[in-house]
């Protein structure tokens, strides 16, 4: 019999984007300039590298869906389109993929929503929606498989300990909030937050975060707040908020949905109710994105910096903007200047970290940033290759 549910609910001060003049002094806020481009690359980038991910028949990438860099194991992960998991180092040398794991045998999975590295277990875990995550080493050697029955489906993980996981819901079965797992003792509780007016949920864009001993959660979609994960409480405390000023976006006069209701849908059950959501959820989402709005899509962060990937309207590219938070100083890109800038996927120290296919290199950076054993490297870049990762040293 499943276990009911507890639901922590937070009381956060100005959880709704127009009362952000009452924000707590706790809270950092971050200004957003999106009007101000930034004229040089050099005065925030120091450097440019590439790290070409090995090509050869067994660790060829069907596209990308997910992409993560662990420090402490020094090795990138890349979900690709058929849902296989290719494992590199740092230098880019293949070391595994997830092909001879994919199945219905009791050590293998069938399918994945997310993927996530775990340092408790040195591996990486595999979620599929009913509650079951597979984890495996490096190489993909099995290594353990846990199993909770979830309320509604989960699509995104994050390992806490060895036991305890914190998952969030497809954004049509529920309002906004995460759960928190105890596999050991099968127990399952809620945090609720506040702070969202649209859902555009991707696996491609991460939502929880790992930095030392604390974890943290970025709600995907527009949403202006970064939070702590309280792991002993099971809550979420706003740690941080983004102030966009003039260009953010007020929810009154925003058609329709951004997220669903538990009292509106139940799993496995369609109805028109869901059917409604659904529809009212898309409606909102195309006229922001058809809209003039400012739009965040990937946010995330560490002690020094800052990043924000957003778009607007039709225009060709979107925006980049990176805080330095003990220089207190932002930098611009946008509309393609200075330069085109790929979007990133995650930052170590000063590192902003993205990836593209190879033939896109040469039109995703500076070569006035790039040594010429760089340039050399990427003219030898063949269109069939395996993608790149681009690493952006930023200024301290």
């Amino acid at each position: 019999m499943r276990e009911i549910i507890t639901i922590t609910f937070m009381l956060l001060l100005s959880a709704c984007s127009s009362n952000k003049d009452g924000l707590s002094d706790k809270i950092e806020k971050i200004p957003v300039d999106v009007h101000n481009i930034s004229r040089h690359t050099s005065s925030f980038i120091e450097k440019i590298e590439i790290v070409p991910l090995e090509t050869n028949d067994s660790s060829l990438v069907n596209g990308y869906r997910k992409v993560m860099y662990d420090k402490d194991l020094d090795v990138y992960a890349i979900f690709d389109k058929d849902q296989i998991v290719h494992t590199f180092g740092e230098d880019g040398t293949f070391i595994a993929c997830s092909k001879k794991v994919k199945g219905n045998g009791p050590k293998e999975y069938s399918m994945a929503v997310d993927m996530k590295f775990n340092p408790y277990l040195k591996g990486i875990d595999l979620l599929n929606p009913y509650g079951e995550i597979s984890t495996y080493d490096l190489s993909f050697n099995f290594m353990s498989k846990k199993k909770i029955d979830p309320e509604f489906f989960f699509d995104a993980l994050m390992p806490l300990d060895v036991d305890n996981y914190v998952f969030t819901t497809p954004s049509i079965w529920t309002n906004q909030e995460i759960t928190f797992v105890n596999f050991k003792t099968k127990h399952q509780s809620i945090a609720k937050y506040s702070g969202m007016i649209s859902a555009m949920n991707t696996m491609d864009k991460e939502c929880f975060y790992q930095r030392g001993s604390k974890s943290y959660f970025i709600p995907k979609g527009v949403d202006y707040y970064f939070y702590e994960i309280d792991k002993e409480g099971k809550t979420l405390i706003p740690i941080i908020y983004l102030d966009f000023g003039n260009s953010e976006i007020d929810e009154k006069g925003l058609p329709e949905y951004a997220t669903g209701d538990r009292d509106k849908a139940e799993k496995n059950k369609v109805d028109h109710r869901k059917d409604n959501l659904t529809k009212g959820m898309q409606a909102r989402s195309q006229y922001l994105r058809k809209s003039d709005f400012v739009i965040p899509l990937i946010k995330f962060f560490n002690d020094d910096f800052i990043y924000i990937y957003f778009t607007k309207g039709s225009e060709e590219f979107g925006g980049h903007y990176i805080y330095n938070r003990k220089k207190r100083k932002g930098f611009l890109l946008n509309a393609g200047k200075p330069f085109v800038m790929q979007p990133c996927f995650g930052i170590v120290d000063n590192v902003l970290m993205a990836i593209c296919d190879a033939c896109y290199v040469p039109k995703l950076v500076d070569t006035n940033l790039m040594s010429l054993s760089e340039v050399k490297e990427m003219e030898l870049l063949k269109e069939e290759d395996n993608p790149v990762i681009l690493k952006y040293y930023l200024h301290k």
